[in-house]
């Protein structure tokens, strides 16, 4: 059997996320990072060298003009990902867009149209769903280890940085800019990971209420917390809620963003909790099944964030 060639990527977008998508390529025997783009042409230069990237590009229809380009990663500000996303599709590339997949209902109709007519992979990446913990809650619920699912329950605490990622103003004052955002730095950005932990474990969703508090914060920010958010799966009885409180009075104890998630799933027989996911607010073991009387704790899961986490949704 010949040798396989590796699979080309090129990177639109290289700022702060990007240095967690390229854990994905760094080492791999199957892709290669082959082009980066940002309109920062020193950020871009530097990332190049870093990397070892051979090709730059300061804008982004020469990278998808590329010829030895076979898929895109978008990792962008949100009001760009239809427009680069549908250029990319048509311009023959597969693609993977960071979340949210765009700032509408018509922009993600648009681009999912794009991808069916290409023929060409579209998706949007998602790391909670390989997380060691998730992906164990998962198989439980679907070997029934809890008995029929009935209905999820998905707690979200922000809190103070602690000693966590330094995350500086400009990084975040756009995400609390309505036009480039799409608004909802909650609910939209931040919430796209929760709502499709929610459809993977139970399936579609048909009915949707939330009460969203709106508020200000620093700088003149809104933002869209606390909140909760109620639904039905569709041609079920279950039901699932999304809670969101923001306090900065709260220390989170992270790596990465002071923030934190758990997750209740119950069963007809009893429960699974997935007690972390960002962060390390819960010293609880990273999941936890009740069945027939009986507790027991998986303890020895990886439940590290980073490293395997985002190599594995990269």
């Amino acid at each position: 059997m010949g040798k396989v060639s590796k699979l080309c990527v090129g990177l639109i977008g290289v700022g702060f996320i990007a240095d967690l998508h390229y854990l994905g390529y760094k080492d791999n025997s199957r892709v290669k990072l082959h082009a980066v783009c940002d309109v920062d042409e020193a950020l871009l230069q530097r990332r190049a060298r870093e990397w070892g990237v051979e090709k730059v590009y300061t804008d982004y229809h020469k990278l998808l003009a590329d010829p030895n380009v076979d898929a895109v990663e978008v990792l962008t500000r949100h009001h760009l990902h239809a427009e680069m996303g549908v250029a990319a599709i048509e311009a023959g590339k597969h693609v993977s867009m960071q979340k949210p997949m765009a700032v509408n209902v018509a922009e993600c109709d648009a681009l999912i149209s794009a991808a069916k007519r290409s023929g060409k992979l579209f998706r949007v990446f998602e790391n909670f769903r390989y997380y060691p913990p998730m992906v164990k809650a998962k198989e439980s619920l679907d070997s029934g280890a809890i008995g029929e699912p009935l209905s999820i329950r998905i707690k979200v605490v922000q809190g103070s940085m602690g000693e966590g990622w330094e995350i500086p103003y400009k990084r975040w004052a756009w995400r609390f800019d309505p036009a480039q955002s799409g608004g909802g730095r909650v609910i939209l950005d931040y919430g796209y990971h929760l709502f499709s932990i929610a459809m993977w474990f139970l399936g579609d969703v048909e009915k949707v209420y939330a009460w969203i508090t709106n508020r200000p914060i620093q700088h003149g920010w809104i933002l869209d917390s606390p909140a909760v958010v109620i639904w039905k799966y569709r041609d079920a009885e279950k039901y699932g809620s999304y809670e969101a409180i923001t306090s900065y009075d709260m220390l989170v104890r992270s790596k990465y963003t002071p923030e934190d998630e758990w997750v209740e799933l119950t069963g007809s027989r009893g429960f699974l909790w997935v007690n972390r996911c960002t962060s390390m607010l819960l010293d609880r073991p990273p999941l936890v099944m009740y069945r027939d009387g009986e507790t027991t704790e998986f303890s020895d899961i990886d439940s590290r964030l980073g490293g395997k986490l985002h190599r594995r949704g990269a």
